[in-house]
């Protein structure tokens, strides 16, 4: 923002001022503009330093989202009365196109935890967590021991594991929407209880090297588990289990499509997922299985014969 309207009166921004600069922002190779090959060391240098530009436009999310910034902090100015109108609310920008997310079927997500359990993988009872609740990955890694109520068949859900600027932190969730108390069906209820046996045993034979991590999920010594860690072992489970490769997010989405396949209302989904918005639920409840879409068509089929 600084290069593009750092040298504009704030009380004189216009829109065609920030549409102008965010058609800039569009175009622009942002290797180039912020010198990112160029701060690599000399024998790494592949593109923009060499005269080769690489082209690295910003996509349309990230245009949105730069001028999303610029939105923001222009609502503050306009409530503290230092300008009468939010120049960025009028900008036009290029239409975002959703990444169209995968999902597994029922027989893929089963492969997929079988081989885990028989494996004896330490992150057996996390994929089941995601699998079956639809937890996000940061709020499996945050579950702490006293979450779990085994007795009264619960998991609380309120706070996550997320790298920030460098620093993993163990904080409260985004939204007051995504904490929430679920039901523990049998198959979470069992896999916890594996976890839980597996972090004393890990506790006893680590023994004065234990960090004592309040957390259900860690290492061998006690330690939080990096979020790309995770991503990897997910990855290398994905290929063992011999399924297709999908993202955890995608594991998350999986849940909510085989809810949808089981008829489940959106409105119960919706709690499942602690979605704020029941218009994000519609979204993948539109969204059926390939499966389920068949044997509708097919049932229309035999109906118009």
């Amino acid at each position: 923002m600084i290069p593009g309207l750092g040298g504009k009166r704030l009380d004189r921004l216009q829109v065609r001022d920030v549409q102008t600069w965010i058609n800039e922002v569009a175009r622009a190779c942002q290797c180039c503009a912020q010198g990112k090959d160029t701060r690599r060391p000399e024998l790494r240098r592949r593109c923009c330093a060499l005269g080769r530009c690489c082209g690295d436009v910003p996509s349309a999310r990230t245009v949105k989202d730069v001028r999303g910034v610029l939105r923001s902090a222009l609502n503050h100015a306009a409530t503290e009365e230092l300008v009468t109108r939010n120049a960025a609310a009028l900008v036009k920008l290029p239409p975002v196109r959703r990444r169209k997310g995968r999902a597994w079927t029922s027989d893929e997500a089963r492969r997929f935890l079988e081989s885990a359990r028989a494996d004896r993988d330490p992150l057996y009872a996390a994929y089941v967590l995601i699998l079956v609740l639809g937890l996000r990955k940061g709020e499996v890694l945050g579950l702490t021991g006293d979450a779990v109520d085994l007795a009264a068949g619960e998991l609380s859900i309120g706070w996550q594991l997320q790298r920030v600027g460098g620093q993993l932190l163990h904080r409260e969730t985004k939204t007051q929407t995504s904490d929430a108390t679920l039901p523990l069906p049998d198959i979470c209820a069992a896999a916890l209880d594996l976890r839980q046996q597996a972090r004393k045993a890990d506790r006893d034979e680590a023994g004065i090297a234990w960090q004592g991590s309040p957390l259900l999920f860690t290492t061998r010594y006690g330690t939080p588990i990096e979020p790309r860690n995770f991503n990897r072992s997910w990855d290398s489970r994905c290929v063992r289990a011999g399924v297709r490769k999908i993202t955890v997010h995608d594991a998350r989405r999986t849940c909510a499509t085989l809810l949808v396949d089981l008829d489940v209302h959106p409105r119960v989904i919706m709690q499942v997922l602690r979605h704020a918005e029941v218009s994000v639920t519609m979204e993948i409840y539109s969204q059926a299985s390939s499966d389920a879409t068949r044997d509708a068509l097919k049932r229309l089929g035999e109906s118009l014969r």
